[in-house]
């Protein structure tokens, strides 16, 4: 949607004031409005009851921003969600497990899941089809109550190389600034190797108590597309005012230099001139996002998501970018069947 980038100035400085303004207001309002509602009743919307399957489906428009260099952002319309949770086995759309250890407040489970990285090059992916890209919440089936439900319908070099001090300018290590996107003019992200999806293994640590939800897992790369390693960490506080249900949720994704080097660097046999490689390091980058929900009538609710993810250094220093976060907007219903 080419008509966003003219407004791209505007549009990041609206979305830092209202994401500050969100965090402010949820600090103070949350506390005095969260209440605890009752269990999962059958047939409410947005409730999965243990050992029953909860399709649904939303409708809407949305966007997520691409920081590739002339990349086009990414529209969201429909969001399909398929999840399940049993006594040990869940499944909650692109992010499936079993959980091995569960005291009511604290679970550990193994789970399996995929990258979101290889989005922003691929125009068809499951990235058109959920609004999260990162960090997520909710694989336990603790999220059976209504208040508490997370919308999820909805961010070493490669081959064993060892970081090169000797990028593009020469003086600049891989997590310096670049001053001048000249040198970044030459390369056709078209020509380069195909980014691929890879998916993940590794243990979920969850953690729930009344209107609060943490998650921490630790990921390995078990398709060898990358070999990498990722961390995703996330903490959410659920708020209730009247009718209308909040979420705000902050976390991180701490991802390893094979995995970076992977999707954002530059391989010597993808550019003719040298002086274009780039090696990325590992890095952190936080998010930030917002929830709202309000029942309709019967199955239907409505649904609006803000999430931002602010990039690691390694990352926005990739030649390949110019934006250094990335903003999904999104508004529609949903449809439980």
């Amino acid at each position: 949607m080419y008509w966003i980038k003219p407004l791209n100035f505007h549009y990041r400085v609206f979305c830092l004031m209202f994401n500050i303004g969100i965090l402010a207001c949820g600090v103070l309002v949350m506390p005095a409005y969260a209440e605890t509602e009752p269990a999962c009743s059958s047939g409410a919307a947005g409730c999965v009851e243990v050992g029953e399957w909860d399709i649904s489906i939303g409708f809407g428009i949305g966007l997520r921003s691409n920081p590739l260099i002339d990349g086009d952002d990414l529209p969201l319309f429909v969001l399909p969600a398929v999840r399940y949770y049993g006594e040990h086995f869940f499944i909650d759309t692109y992010t499936g497990g079993y959980t091995f250890y569960d005291s009511g407040m604290h679970q550990l489970s193994a789970v399996a899941t995929i990258g979101f990285d290889q989005l922003y090059f691929n125009t068809r992916n499951v990235g058109s089809l959920v609004v999260d890209a990162g960090p997520i919440l909710g694989s336990s089936n603790n999220t059976l109550e209504e208040d508490e439900y997370q919308l999820d319908i909805g961010g070493i070099t490669a081959g064993g190389r060892e970081s090169s001090d000797n990028l593009v300018p020469e003086s600049n290590e891989s997590n310096a600034p670049l001053e001048s996107p000249d040198w970044r003019a030459p390369i056709d992200i078209d020509q380069l190797h195909n980014r691929n999806t890879a998916v993940f293994s590794g243990l979920e640590w969850a953690y729930y108590a009344e209107n609060w939800d943490g998650s921490l897992q630790l990921l390995h790369d078990v398709t060898a597309v990358h070999k990498g390693q990722e961390i995703r960490a996330a903490l959410s506080r659920t708020g209730r005012i009247v009718n209308e249900f909040i979420e705000l949720s902050l976390g991180f994704s701490w991802q390893s230099a094979e995995l970076l080097q992977y999707y954002y660097g530059v391989e010597k046999d993808e550019v003719e001139d040298e002086a274009l490689e780039y090696y990325a390091s590992d890095g952190i980058s936080p998010f930030v996002r917002l929830d709202w929900r309000r029942k309709i009538k019967g199955n239907w609710s409505w649904q609006a998501t803000l999430h931002n993810r602010w990039l690691s250094p390694s990352i926005k220093n990739s030649p390949l970018l110019d934006e250094d976060s990335v903003l999904t907007l999104y508004v529609g219903g949903v449809y439980h069947f």
